[in-house]
């Protein structure tokens, strides 16, 4: 098992992305952690991480406030080895992106997240497929549009179907 975690250094205010492989038998076999990215070369605030695993590596995303909020992602083999060190970008729109989540189907993964791009307050949700080797995909994937806010995505596959769940206000609270 592969488990990841936003974790606050205590004293520089910003937040490292740690790692660390667990066996079946429930043994830390990283107790110090594997830092996914490296606090020193990217002083920024991370939080909302999330993680799936395509049968050859892991992808870990989580959002970051680089400038604004955006989703970024790396890969992970099973030794543990951070294939992406300073990580690649998933979602880099005007505004901010938030709350990300991560499923696999066979070899590539589909990543959704809380979208504010269009800047009025009314959050859609969106996806991109990432391929094995760390490629983001051109298209976009509108999942929810509706107006108003919707937000806090889930995503999980079943072997045949993806399903996407949100906090929706279209309605009200």
């Amino acid at each position: 098992y592969f488990v990841v975690w936003a974790d606050d250094d205590g004293w520089s205010n910003s937040w490292q992305i740690y790692g660390a492989r667990v066996s079946p038998a429930g043994t830390v076999l990283d107790p110090l952690g594997i830092a996914i990215v490296d606090l020193y070369t990217q002083e920024n605030y991370w939080s909302t991480v999330a993680i799936a695993f395509n049968g050859l590596n892991y992808l870990v995303v989580w959002q970051d406030s680089l400038s604004d909020w955006n989703i970024y992602g790396a890969r992970v083999n099973p030794a543990g080895v951070v294939l992406d060190p300073n990580g690649f970008a998933i979602s880099t729109a005007a505004n901010d992106q938030w709350f990300p989540s991560v499923t696999c189907a066979g070899t590539n993964y589909l990543v959704v997240w809380q979208d504010d791009r269009i800047g009025n307050l009314w959050d859609n949700i969106l996806g991109v497929m990432v391929s094995q080797s760390g490629l983001v995909d051109t298209i976009l994937i509108p999942i929810c549009t509706e107006i108003n806010w919707q937000y806090s995505p889930s995503v999980a596959f079943d072997g045949t179907n993806y399903l996407v769940v949100w906090h929706d206000y279209r309605s009200g609270d």
